[in-house]
């Protein structure tokens, strides 16, 4: 366990290098809340050979569109991933400097008590799919990926109970977590290390970013390393 500032270039480079994943080759690698795509350089460099970007947000879908559309390793797609197929709101919770990169189909709770300036100045329609219909839908294969990683503000156990069969074919999962409701009615990480382990996965690290109020700092949320179990022979 690690607890540092939130950095999320640094925090994937050290969970990609982690002991754990040394003996697991990097075919491909789901990013869902992919955001502008800040990672995709470090997953190339890693060597992964296929990509998959998947934004709610129709705005970064459309940066993510123009910065990769060109590049054949790399699939974009305009969905919200969660436990049901259809139309969903999401919520562009926005910070002072007017990033929305804490938007999610969840209104918050904890966390806009804690960061008050954080405010939520629209709610748009985008459509819903779990991660398995979209892998049906869009005739992909998925064993060509076997990594998954996951930021959804507090919406990531409900994509993972729609991905039964993704689960059961990949060998990874970077997921984040929270230790505090910081959306409302998101899992704490108890609850996603419980479900992750009902489908064959261990957790093997994490880091914490902390947040602070008037009287205390204190860990609220960060990224957890999954690894698939080996079967029992």
């Amino acid at each position: 366990m690690k607890i540092t500032e939130q950095n999320h270039h640094n925090d994937l480079a050290n969970i990609l290098r982690s002991e754990s994943l040394r003996q697991i080759a990097c075919r491909g690698i789901i990013h869902i809340g992919a955001h502008e795509g800040e990672e995709v350089g470090q997953y190339l460099a890693h060597g992964f050979g296929k990509i998959i970007l998947i934004e709610a947000n129709p705005h970064w879908c459309e940066i993510l569109l123009r910065k990769f559309g060109h590049d054949t390793r790399i699939k974009i797609f305009n969905y919200a991933i969660c436990d049901r197929n259809g139309v969903i709101d999401l919520h562009i919770h926005t910070s002072r400097s007017g990033s929305t990169e804490p938007a999610s189909i969840l209104p918050m709770k904890r966390f806009k008590e804690i960061v008050r300036t954080l405010h939520t100045p629209n709610i748009v329609p985008v459509t819903a799919i779990t991660l398995d219909s979209l892998f049906e839908s869009e005739v992909l294969d998925i064993a060509e990926y076997n990594f998954i990683n996951i930021d959804i503000q507090g919406a990531e156990l409900l994509a993972f109970r729609g991905a039964p069969k993704a689960l059961a074919a990949v060998d990874v999962v970077i997921s984040e977590v929270n230790l505090l409701e910081m959306y409302e009615g998101s899992p704490l990480e108890g609850e996603i290390v419980k479900f992750l382990d009902s489908h064959g996965f261990e957790k093997k690290d994490v880091v914490y970013h902390t947040l602070y109020d008037e009287s205390s700092t204190f860990p609220a949320w960060g990224e957890c390393l999954f690894v698939k179990r080996a079967p029992r022979r």
